[in-house]
């Protein structure tokens, strides 16, 4: 009959699962942050599998080790099926009877690695954006300029209280720029 394991008695465990979490993030090649995670899921794959221990058949030791050894290797096989899924082809490989174009030259820009990680791909909509920045940044006063790069810093409150330009001086500059980016047709972002 199995007989119930204690807490004292998973002592050997941590240890056990510590050094193969460690294990498995160099053979993986994994941030060394993910040790943590790894190290309790060996954990939990061991408490998960402890109702099958039998003191009789041999020491609880020996019968974590094969449990957090076996949990290991699923947890590896597991990470490399997903690295598998995402990266099926490396972008620097040749297309077949293709003279020479790679992967990566055959991959539209805004399907690439840009659009992957959120950038704007859009080229038009990038001429747009510089074009009314240039708009907005001439219909500016250039005696506003450095008020515009102090409030790139702080807030018009936090400037005004530094004593430097009065509170009412920055809010009458701040309208007044406004209104001149509403006649150069840039409207409110918000």
């Amino acid at each position: 009959m199995a007989q119930r394991t204690t807490f004292p008695d998973l002592t050997p465990a941590y240890r056990l699962a510590d050094a193969e979490a460690r294990c498995l993030r160099r053979s993986l090649r994994l941030p060394a942050q993910d040790v943590e995670d790894l190290h309790q899921d060996l954990l939990v794959d061991l408490l998960a599998r402890i109702h099958a221990y039998d003191s009789a058949k041999g020491e609880f030791g020996a019968f974590a080790r094969v449990c957090i050894r076996h949990a290991a290797a699923r947890l590896a096989a597991k990470i490399k099926r997903e690295r598998a899924a995402r990266h099926p082809a490396n972008l620097d490989d040749l297309v077949p009877n293709s003279d020479g174009l790679t992967v990566a030259d055959t991959i539209a820009v805004d399907q690439g690695y840009g659009a992957w990680c959120g950038r704007q791909t859009d080229e038009i909509a990038a001429l747009e954006r510089r074009l009314d920045l240039e708009r907005a940044s001439a219909s500016i006063h250039p005696a506003d300029h450095r008020l515009c790069a102090a409030l790139s810093q702080s807030t018009p409150h936090e400037l005004g209280a530094t004593g430097a330009i009065p509170r009412a001086r920055v809010y009458r500059r701040i309208r007044e720029m406004r209104l001149r980016l509403l006649a150069a047709g840039i409207g409110s972002a918000a």
